[in-house]
């Protein structure tokens, strides 16, 4: 299933789950039931709430990529969100850490410019700091990912660094489940795959 067909089938249960649901609230409502009337409208909250966060999600780890691939035309851009150790590298190095939350979970791009890795915040007109390139600064590692330990890429050059969750799939990445997204983003990174952009 393409991921255009995993979006609408998302957005049709969602659909249908909200009908279900407000459909059963008035009729529990015309019942007179308030307990069960309160469930329902609990639930209709808390599925307002995912839908929302999961747009925002989406649509910021997209506008961070497509707003580094408007200055970098050409250039291979990874989006992806931060990891733990992300602000603590900018910290180190006195970048910027502005709209990065500390146990990561934050939009990022990584482009790959034709000597160094550049790292860019979602608004950024500059990447926020760059790490060289050389033969072994793309690896597939593991880092902090709220709370848990999560795969991720890692780029190093012996001064600088950086660790995020690349997010070709925004809603898998955000739940930590990046799986092969980190091989394709070392591929894309390393020049293995043809310079796209992939938000």
């Amino acid at each position: 299933m393409s991921a255009k067909n995993k979006r609408i089938a998302y957005t049709v249960a969602l659909v249908v789950i909200g009908v279900v649901s407000i459909l059963r609230l008035v009729r529990t409502l015309q019942d007179g039931d308030p307990d069960a009337a309160a469930i329902w409208i609990a639930l209709l909250v808390v599925m307002a709430i995912v839908v929302i966060t999961v747009a925002v999600v989406t649509r910021r780890a997209r506008s961070c990529a497509e707003n580094a691939a408007s200055r970098r035309p050409g250039a291979v851009v990874v989006p992806g969100f931060t990891t733990a150790e992300m602000t603590e590298i900018a910290a180190s190095l006195g970048a910027s850490r502005k709209g990065w939350l500390p146990m990561g979970g934050s939009a990022v791009a990584v482009v790959a410019a034709p000597d160094a890795f550049e790292i860019w915040g979602r608004k950024d007109t500059g990447p926020r700091w760059t790490v060289r390139r050389g033969p072994e600064a793309v690896a597939a590692g593991r880092a902090v990912y709220g709370n848990r330990d999560a795969a991720a890429v890692w780029l190093r050059d012996g001064t600088a660094a950086a660790a995020f969750v690349p997010a070709y799939r925004p809603l898998r990445a955000a739940g930590g489940m990046a799986g092969p997204d980190v091989e394709r983003a070392v591929a894309d990174l390393t020049g293995v795959a043809e310079p796209t952009v992939r938000p």
